[in-house]
C-alpha cells in the first residue's frame, strides 16, 4: 500500500515538475528571444597579480587577545548588573511584610536574576 501511494505522489510531483518546465517555457516565448549569455566571471591566476578583477580577501579573525579583553568587560559588566538586581530584590524583599504570599515583582526579579546567573555560567563555560 505504501509503495502505491509513493508512486501516485511521484507522479503528480513530476506532473507539476513539467507542468511548470512547460508554462515556463511558453512564457519564454511569449517575451521574444533570449538574452544572449553573459560571459562566465575570469578565472583569477596564480600570479599573485593585484588586478581590478581580483576579489578582496576576507576580513582577518580578531585578535584573540582583544577578544578575551572584550569578554571580560562584558563578563564583569554583567556581574555587576547581576549585583545590582540582587540588591533590588533585597531591598524589595525587606519593605514588603511578612505575609504567605510573595508578590509578582518578587517572583519577577528573582527570575530575571535567575536568567541572568545563567547567561554568566554559560559565558564562563564558553571561554
Amino acid at each position: 500500500m505504501k509503495t502505491g501511494r509513493r508512486l501516485f505522489l511521484s507522479g503528480i510531483a513530476a506532473t507539476l515538475a513539467g507542468t511548470r518546465a512547460l508554462f515556463a517555457a511558453n512564457q519564454e516565448q511569449r517575451q521574444g528571444p533570449p538574452s544572449p549569455i553573459p560571459p562566465f566571471p575570469p578565472i583569477p591566476d596564480a600570479s599573485g597579480a593585484n588586478g581590478p578583477d581580483d576579489m578582496p580577501l576576507p576580513p582577518r579573525a580578531a585578535d584573540p587577545k582583544v577578544q578575551l579583553k572584550e569578554d571580560q568587560k562584558e563578563l564583569r559588566r554583567d556581574v555587576d548588573r547581576l549585583v545590582q538586581l540582587a540588591k533590588d530584590l533585597k531591598a524589595e524583599s525587606d519593605k514588603t511584610p511578612e505575609t504567605d504570599v510573595l508578590s509578582l515583582s518578587l517572583v519577577k526579579k528573582a527570575e530575571d536574576i535567575e536568567k541572568l546567573a545563567h547567561q554568566i555560567k554559560d559565558r564562563i563555560r564558553e571561554n
